[in-house]
C-alpha cells in the first residue's frame, strides 16, 4: 500500500513538473514579445480595433509608436511546422499528424496598416506578421514575415530616422483618441 503512495506521488511531482516547464516554455515567448515592444517603441497599444474607411473596424494585435513612425505588430503564436506562402489564402500548421488551417496574416496587414494611416495624417506607418520561435517554416518564411528576433533586422531601416517629437506626439494623440480598447 505505501508503494502505491509513493508512485503516486512521484507520478504526481512529474507531472507538475511537465506543466510547469510548458508554462515556463510559453511564458517565455510572451516576455519576448513584451521586451520587442518595449525596445521598438516610445509608447504602444495592445489588442485594438481601429475604424477602417468603411465603416467598420480592424482589429490589431499591436501598434506601435516609434521614431520613424507607427508600427502595426501582428503577433503570431503558432506550435509546430508552418507552411504558407505570400498569394496562398490559407496555411498550415502542422503538429505531429494533425494539420490545421488558418487564414494567410499577409492579407489582412494592408488593411491594418490602410486604417491606421488614414488616422495618422503625414506620419509614415509600416506593419509586421511577426511569428514566434514556437512555430518553424521548414520549406523557408514567407516574404513578408519574420520570427520575432528578427524584428530589428527587418525594421532598422524604418525605426531610424526620427521624427519631430511634435509630430509623432500629435498623430499619436489622434490615434490613440480614435482606437477602442478591448
Amino acid at each position: 500500500m505505501m508503494w502505491l503512495f509513493i508512485g503516486l506521488a512521484v507520478v504526481s511531482v512529474l507531472l507538475l513538473v511537465v506543466m510547469l516547464l510548458r508554462y515556463l516554455r510559453r511564458s517565455q515567448h510572451a516576455r519576448q514579445i513584451h521586451k520587442l515592444i518595449r525596445d521598438l517603441s516610445r509608447d504602444s497599444l495592445a489588442d485594438i480595433l481601429v475604424p477602417d474607411s468603411v465603416d467598420g473596424e480592424v482589429w490589431i494585435d499591436y501598434l506601435l509608436l516609434t521614431d520613424g513612425g507607427l508600427l502595426v505588430l501582428d503577433i503570431r503564436d503558432y506550435t509546430g511546422n508552418l507552411f504558407g506562402g505570400e498569394s496562398i489564402n490559407e496555411w498550415t500548421q502542422l503538429i505531429g499528424v494533425k494539420s490545421h488551417k488558418f487564414n494567410n496574416p499577409l492579407l489582412e496587414l494592408p488593411a491594418r496598416i490602410q486604417a491606421v494611416q488614414a488616422l495618422a495624417g503625414d506620419i509614415p506607418v509600416t506593419g509586421q506578421v511577426v511569428f514566434t520561435r514556437r512555430g518553424h517554416f521548414p520549406k523557408g518564411l514567407p516574404e513578408g514575415v519574420c520570427m520575432v528576433d528578427e524584428v530589428y533586422e527587418r525594421l532598422s531601416g524604418f525605426l531610424r530616422p526620427a521624427l519631430p517629437e511634435s509630430r509623432l506626439d500629435e498623430a499619436w494623440s489622434v490615434v490613440s483618441a480614435a482606437v477602442c480598447r478591448r
